[in-house]
């Protein structure tokens, strides 16, 4: 099955570095001109769970001049999904269909729209993954990949890709609802990603901080009234218990916490915000969540402005508020 991995960050680059590695057609599809350019002179470093090696395999920034695939898994974040979805539009076969197994919820819609619900399929991944330098992926925990078809069906395809990750070392399982388990993710991801890219402590440290683990109490109470006002069936019976417990033993930097640490644009608008918006349609007061949506936009803002942009004059924005203010 000729695979495109559209996003080869963190995760994708281990998915699609351990998937090269047991033999299966894989090309990675990423804009960042320096992670490709490593990957293509040396070869992309996957370091961690699985040991460490330097796999040899076609990385572009673009699909432009591939060959059709039958398969593209997306791995972008959630800002990037529409276009990831226009690209595997174009770089899929007819009967070509794309996997997703991004943070967030508006995804698989996202996909959907630009392909038809029956070529896409979808699911959770509860491995993590960083992505220490251009070129480099870390396998920093390993969790089950959980896949299955929208209607519930058994089908061949999904089969063979669960075939394809187990073989790559990658657990994988076949489940009959994945738009629930996908819910059931972001339930765990509103809970604490965000927490932790405000605080910079990670999840077992917030666990051990009494004041962000209350915190986390009332943040997690506001996602469960819309859990339970839209009558989702997640995959565990107690989420609160799943998320503290995650807590408990965890230690790994979320995501979130490795977006605002390089100043980049972090998944918020997909997790808590998406969160806030739903909460909003069905008329439930969210102010914990709209309190972190806007601590982790401030500091977005700020960490660009820190590590992105050439300094700014204060005196000189002082002053030009203050014309501005003298003009009413």
């Amino acid at each position: 099955m000729k695979t495109y991995m559209i996003g080869a960050g963190a995760m994708g680059g281990v998915y699609g570095g351990l998937l090269a590695r047991a033999g299966f057609d894989v090309t990675l599809i990423d804009p960042r001109q320096d992670h490709i350019g490593k990957i293509r002179n040396e070869g992309i470093s996957i370091e961690g769970e699985r040991g460490t090696h330097v796999i040899r395999l076609p990385a572009q920034t673009d699909h432009a001049g591939l060959a059709p695939a039958d398969l593209a898994i997306i791995f972008t974040d959630s800002n990037s999904t529409r276009d990831a979805a226009r690209t595997a539009k174009q770089c899929l076969k007819p009967g070509g269909f794309a996997l997703t197994l991004q943070n967030g919820i508006g995804n698989v819609e996202a996909l959907i729209d630009e392909l038809g619900k029956e070529r896409v399929i979808a699911g959770v991944s509860m491995n993590s993954a960083a992505n220490p330098a251009a070129g480099r992926s870390a396998y920093t925990n390993v969790g089950m990949t959980s896949i299955g078809e929208l209607d519930g069906r058994d089908s061949a395809r999904v089969s063979q890709v669960a075939a394809m990750l187990n073989k790559a070392e990658i657990p994988t399982e076949i489940i009959p609802d994945p738009m629930n388990w996908i819910w059931g993710k972001f339930v765990l991801n509103c809970g604490v990603n965000a927490l932790t890219a405000i605080t910079g402590l990670r999840s077992g440290e917030i666990y051990r901080t009494p004041e962000v683990s209350a915190l986390q109490d009332r943040v997690i109470d506001e996602i469960l009234a819309v859990v339970d006002r839209k009558q989702l069936k997640l995959p565990e019976s107690d989420p609160r218990k799943k998320i503290k417990d995650h807590c408990r033993i965890r230690y790994n930097k979320p995501s979130m916490m490795q977006h605002i640490e390089q100043g980049r644009r972090t998944e918020i608008d997909a997790l808590n915000g998406a969160l806030v918006r739903e909460a909003r349609a069905l008329g439930i007061a969210t102010p914990y969540n709209e309190a972190v949506v806007a601590i982790v936009k401030g500091l977005e803002k700020s960490r660009r402005q820190t590590l992105h942009e050439p300094p700014r004059d204060y005196k000189e924005l002082e002053q030009d508020a203050q014309r501005e203010a003298a003009k009413g």
